[in-house]
């Protein structure tokens, strides 16, 4: 608890220096204003019985009238500065969310990969650190915590200190008991939230069936299946299930509660006990009696099982989780890369006896593969679905790293060039593309964000994708929102969606791109839109190194060159003529595939 305490104080500075300097300043005044007060209030009820014989236009009537002026005024200051301190925290507070969520963005976003958002581990960390499952304690609350805690601390302490002079060993006794007693109490909290924290993998579970029912894509066979009710129940039973060892564990254990308020009866009993004796037997004066009751009072204000603990407990416990996942996606020692021209690949792409299992999988998807990939030219790719080719084009954009053998571009080692360049050099449309809630300009504009501002660029590349009348007839053109979640946005066909992600990766080709992707890029399209695009094949992919992987069979033939896989290695290797005549696989997937459309045109 107190090392997660530590780290969210070092993160106040990051977040304002300026504001975390006078949040600090405020809350020693309100740690040691009350304190001095005890003192200022005993000294000025001492000082009453001799202003009573003098009067107060003596000496001892002054000095009791600045005695009293001085209380009142450190009391003003402390009313006035407690909203200040308060208000400081919560912004200090939502800084420092905001901190740590950019913290966790970076960190994940930090792998060249993305392997590791496929780890258990990993994103049960992302979880963790975005706050969820733990209510609404997040960071924010435990600085807003501090400002409650640390000054009642420091009172505490003081009232301790003061103590002292009344009996040394009295006061050691106070200063000793509630720093030990709180670290015990605080353990309690810490071990709810690693129960919590243990939990993070059925807690996700549940959440996601949560969010079946609460978001849009599940929606229509929800309702069609009428897989509400069974939704509810699996929920319940994922909730239940993750919260019950929870619940269990907060219940406080018997020896730490009744151990810590023994202690503290105890201490109370012989602290109060030792004041009254010192009254009877006239061994303090009244000043004395009146300052060491207050700081007695103080004493025992040293809050140790409360909500702002909880929240200080629970929460801070995020920013360790922050650090621990930065540390567990940290990239190796950078290794010099090679410099590689703006224009590579110059000749070829080699995989090397290639070989690739996915993390926790029971067997290779690239098994031994060995292929050429000749630079400028067309390379298509076919084969069943769990073949590879998917996970071949991953290998190439380095995604994930093969787990044997070496792919190299130009004779040199792929591993062995920078990969942020690297992929700047990819302009890929995934078969399962994203499809952002953002305007058409930058769903089109993020394929070289450095370039989004270039209006002559972007219409070049819809162009080419064949989204330029539809970016035309829709509402607000080019800043349209593709999404009906937000007001004058609206949604796209499957078929214009494939557009849009095509015209993207166009207009990563404009910003430099030099190798060009296209994983099924027109599964969605109808038949003449397809046609359109293929009849424009050679002409738009002029001059780039292009993969193809593509079902469709009328497609795939324009390519220069085709590859056949099966099981994770290359079974045939020619143009489209050459392999229809050497009547293997590929021969016979095409008469298949063929022989529909031929029995489609009988038909008709």
């Amino acid at each position: 608890m107190f090392g997660g305490t530590l780290a969210l104080v070092r993160l106040l500075p990051a977040v304002s220096r300026r504001k975390t300097a006078v949040f600090a300043g405020a809350v020693l005044i309100a740690a040691a204003a009350p304190v001095a007060i005890t003192v200022l209030t005993g000294l000025l009820i001492g000082s009453i019985p001799a202003t009573v014989r003098s009067g107060f236009d003596s000496g001892p009537g002054r000095h009791t009238v600045h005695l009293l002026a001085a209380v009142a005024a450190l009391i003003l200051l402390q009313r006035a500065l407690t909203p200040i301190m308060l208000a400081l925290a919560t912004t200090l507070g939502r800084g420092v969310d905001r901190h740590l969520q950019e913290r966790v963005m970076a960190a994940v976003g930090a792998p060249t990969g993305v392997a590791h958002l496929e780890d258990p581990d990993v994103l049960d960390r992302i979880r963790i650190a975005r706050g969820l499952g733990m209510g609404n304690r997040r960071p924010s609350r435990a600085v807003e915590g501090l400002a409650h805690l640390v000054p009642s601390w420091l009172q505490a302490l003081g009232g301790a200190a003061v103590l002292i002079g009344f009996h040394w060993w009295l006061g050691l006794a106070w200063l000793v008991a509630w720093p030990v007693l709180l670290f015990y109490l605080q353990r309690e909290y810490v071990r709810v939230g690693q129960v919590v924290y243990r939990q993070s993998q059925p807690l996700r579970r549940a959440e996601y069936l949560r969010d079946l029912a609460l978001t849009a894509p599940a929606a229509k066979e929800l309702r069609l299946w009428g897989m509400l009710d069974w939704l509810l129940d699996r929920f319940d039973a994922a909730w239940l299930a993750a919260m019950q060892p929870v619940w269990r564990a907060r219940r406080p254990r018997r020896r730490v509660v009744f151990g810590t308020a023994g202690v503290v009866l105890v201490i109370n009993v012989a602290s109060y006990s030792l004041l009254a004796w010192a009254a009877v037997r006239g061994h303090a004066s009244l000043a004395a009696l009146a300052v060491y009751t207050q700081a007695l009072a103080q004493a025992n204000g040293y809050t140790a099982f409360d909500d702002d603990n909880a929240e200080l407990s629970f929460a801070s416990a995020t920013v360790p989780n922050v650090v621990g996942l930065e540390h567990k996606l940290q990239a190796p020692p950078a290794i010099v890369a090679a410099k590689q021209p703006e224009d590579s690949p110059h000749h070829n792409i080699r995989y090397e006896n290639v070989t690739f299992r996915y993390p926790g999988a029971h067997r290779d998807a690239l098994s031994g593969l060995n292929l050429d990939i000749t630079a400028g030219k067309s390379l298509a790719i076919v084969g069943d679905n769990g073949a590879g080719k998917t996970s071949l084009v991953k290998l190439l954009c380095r995604l994930y790293e093969p787990t044997g053998g070496r792919l190299t571009v130009d004779g040199g080692n792929l591993t062995g060039l920078d990969p942020t360049a690297w992929q700047r050099r990819i302009a890929v449309l995934f078969q399962d593309f994203a499809r952002y809630h953002l305007s058409v300009r930058d769903n089109i504009g993020l394929g070289a964000p450095e370039l989004a501002h270039d209006e002559q660029l972007l219409e070049k590349a819809a162009d080419k994708a064949g989204v330029g009348e539809l970016i035309a007839s829709l509402p607000n053109g080019w800043d349209t929102v593709l999404s009906r979640e937000y007001a004058g946005g609206t949604d796209l066909s499957g078929g214009q969606w494939q557009r849009i992600g095509l015209a993207r990766a166009f207009f990563a080709v404009e910003g430099g791109a030099r190798i060009l992707i296209l994983d099924e890029p027109t599964a969605a399209l109808d038949v003449r839109a397809e046609a359109e695009l293929y009849d424009r094949f050679l002409e738009l992919t002029a001059g780039l190194t292009t993969v193809l992987i593509s079902h469709r069979f009328s497609t795939v033939r324009r390519a220069e060159r085709i590859v056949v896989l099966a099981d994770g290695t290359i079974a045939e290797d020619g143009t489209h003529d050459e392999l229809v005549a050497q009547g293997g696989r590929y021969a016979r997937m095409f008469a298949l595939q063929a022989a529909r459309f031929v029995e489609a045109a009988g038909n008709a």
